[in-house]
C-alpha cells in the first residue's frame, strides 16, 4: 500500500524503532500508557514499506540495508541502524540526511524520514509540470542516503522504558566499565596499555581512576582538563561527541566554563575513546563505503536535532577553515528557505552560525564534523523547533506541530540535495532577504508547500 497522504496535522505522529507485533507500514502502535497514551509509527516497518513502494514508482537505485553490525542494548536486544538509499548510480554526487542521534529528540527522526517519503511519493518517471520534473531531476541526478534513527536503542528507551526520566535520555545505551581495572583498560586502550589520544596521565587514584584531556580553547591547544571517575553502574555515550575527528576527546566550554564531556554520568560524555560506540563505527563505515565502493562524493549532509531553531556550521570545520564561500552560501540558502510561509519578513526564523556563536558552546567530535573534515562535505546540524530556552520541556514538541516543522524545512532539504555536486552562491543582505544566485537552489524559493503536507505545490 502507498504511504498516507499527510495533509492535516493529525496525519503525523512520532517514531519509535519498532513496537511489539508491528506487522505493516504506516500502522500506529497501541497506546503507550507511560507516554500519555501516545501512539508511534514503526521506523523499521515504514522504511521497508517506503522502499517497496518506491520500487513500484520506478524510483532508481532503491536499496535498504543495515549500517554495519546490529547494536545490542543493555538488556541484550539487537537493533539495526537502517539506511534507505535511492537515486542515480555511480559517480553521482551524494547527500546524506540523518536524525535521531540524541534519543529524546523525537522530531528529528520524523523529519528525516518524511523528507525521504516526500521525494518518493512525488517521484514519477513521466513527470507533468514543473514540480514533478524538479523532483525527478533531484532523484535521478543525486545519490541519496537517509538514516533517520542513528540511536535505535536510545530511542526505544525513551519510548518504552518506565525508568524515572527515561523520556529525556540523550545518549546511547552502552554499558560502561564498572570497575577500576575496566576503566583503566578502556582509557588506555587495553592491557598492556596503548596510547589513547588525546587522553593522558591515566592513573589509579585510590579506588577511582583519574585522567586528563585537552580543553578545546582558542587558540588551540588549551590547558588540560582533569577528571576523576568513580566506578559505578553507568550507561551511555553521547554519539554526537564520539565521532572520529581531530579534536574528538577534547573537553569543551559551555557558557564560558569547562563542560563535563569527561564525566561518564554526563549526558554529553564523549566516551572512553574515539568511535568507542558501535553506532559511531557503523555510520562512519557506511560513509566510507559510500565514498569508496559506490564511488560518489558525499557533498552535502544534514543531521537533524531538536531543539533551538538553528542552522549550525560544525565547530571543528569552522575553526579549521573548511567552511568556505560555497559552504557559507549554502547556509544562507537554508536560512532563507526555512520559513513558515512564502511572505518575507525582516528576519529569519532559524539562526545561522557556529554552535558557540548561536548556543554558547562548542561541540567537537560530532557527526557533522566527521562529515565535513573527513569526507569534505558541506555538513550542517539543524536544530528544529521549538525555539527558546525551555529546558527539558523543549524536547516534548506536540504531535500537532510535526506537520508545521516539516513544511518549514522541506524546501531547505530539497535545496541542500540540489546543491550536492556544485557550488552554491548566495549573498547575505542586512534587511529583507538573502539573495540566492545559484539556479538549482533558487528553484525552491517560490514553492508553496504550506498546508500541503507531503503533496507537491498546486
Amino acid at each position: 500500500m502507498p504511504p498516507p497522504q499527510r495533509t492535516a496535522s493529525d496525519h503525523y505522529h512520532f517514531y519509535t524503532y519498532d513496537y511489539p507485533a508491528s506487522a505493516a507500514p504506516w500502522t500506529l502502535s497501541p497506546a503507550v500508557v507511560t507516554r500519555n497514551n501516545m501512539q508511534f509509527y514503526s521506523m523499521q516497518q515504514d522504511l521497508q514499506g517506503l522502499a517497496d513502494y518506491a520500487a513500484t514508482r520506478g524510483v532508481p537505485g532503491i536499496h535498504i540495508f543495515r549500517a554495519g553490525a546490529t547494536v545490542p542494548d543493555d538488556v541484550g536486544v539487537d537493533r539495526d541502524m537502517t539506511v534507505l538509499a535511492f537515486g542515480g548510480g555511480l559517480g553521482r554526487p551524494a547527500a546524506i540526511i540523518t536524525g535521531g542521534i540524541h534519543a529524546r529528540e523525537w522530531v528529528a527522526p520524523a523529519i528525516a524520514y518524511l523528507i525521504a517519503e516526500y521525494l518518493i511519493v512525488n517521484y514519477t518517471a513521466a513527470p507533468v509540470g514543473r514540480y514533478q520534473t524538479a523532483i525527478r531531476n533531484l532523484v535521478d541526478n543525486r545519490r541519496l542516503y537517509f538514516v533517520p534513527m542513528l540511536n535505535p536503542n536510545g530511542n526505544w528507551y525513551t519510548v518504552y522504558s518506565t525508568a524515572a526520566n527515561s523520556r529525556y535520555w540523550r545518549k546511547n545505551r552502552d554499558t560502561l566499565p564498572t570497575t577500576q581495572a575496566g576503566w583503566l583498560a578502556a582509557l588506555q586502550r587495553g592491557v598492556p596499555p596503548a596510547p589513547n589520544r588525546p587522553f593522558v596521565n591515566v592513573a589509579a587514584t585510590g579506588a577511582n581512576v583519574s585522567y586528563e584531556t585537552p580543553l578545546y580553547a582558542r587558540p588551540l591547544p588549551g590547558r588540560n582538563s582533569p577528571f576523576t571517575i568513580v566506578p559505578a553502574a553507568v550507561f551511555g555515550v553521547d554519539l554526537n561527541r564520539n565521532a572520529t575527528t581531530t579534536y574528538s576527546g577534547y573537553n569543551t566550554f559551555y557558557n564560558g566554563r569547562p563542560d563535563n564531556n569527561t564525566d561518564p554520568t554526563s549526558e554529553s560524555y564523549f566516551g572512553p575513546s574515539r568511535a568507542s560506540a558501535l553506532e559511531t563505527r557503523n555510520i562512519e563505515a557506511t560513509i566510507a563505503h559510500i565514498r569508496t565502493n559506490v564511488r560518489v562524493n558525499v557533498d552535502t549532509t544534514i543531521d537533524y536535532h531538536s531543539y533551538a531553531q538553528q542552522i549550525l556550521y560544525p565547530t571543528e570545520a569552522s575553526d579549521r577553515g573548511f567552511v568556505d564561500a560555497s559552504y557559507k552560501s549554502l547556509g544562507l540558502i537554508l536560512q532563507a528557505l526555512i520559513a513558515t510561509s512564502l511572505s518575507w519578513s525582516w528576519s529569519y526564523q532559524y539562526g545561522l552560525g557556529t554552535p558557540v556563536s548561536q548556543i554558547k558552546y562548542d561541540a567537537v567530535g560530532t557527526l557533522a564534523d566527521h562529515c565535513a573534515t573527513q569526507a569534505n562535505a558541506r555538513a550542517f546540524v539543524i536544530e528544529l523547533d521549538p525555539s527558546g530556552n525551555l529546558g527539558l520541556a523543549g524536547f516534548e514538541l506536540p504531535e500537532n506541530k510535526i506537520m508545521g516543522v516539516f513544511e518549514k524545512n522541506i524546501r531547505a532539504a530539497l535545496a541542500l540535495i540540489a546543491a550536492a555536486g556544485q557550488p552554491s552562491q548566495a549573498t547575505a543582505r542586512r534587511i529583507l532577504y538573502h539573495s540566492i544566485n545559484s539556479a538549482s537552489e533558487q528553484e525552491f524559493m517560490d514553492w508553496d508547500v504550506f498546508g500541503r503536507g507531503n503533496q507537491l505545490p498546486l
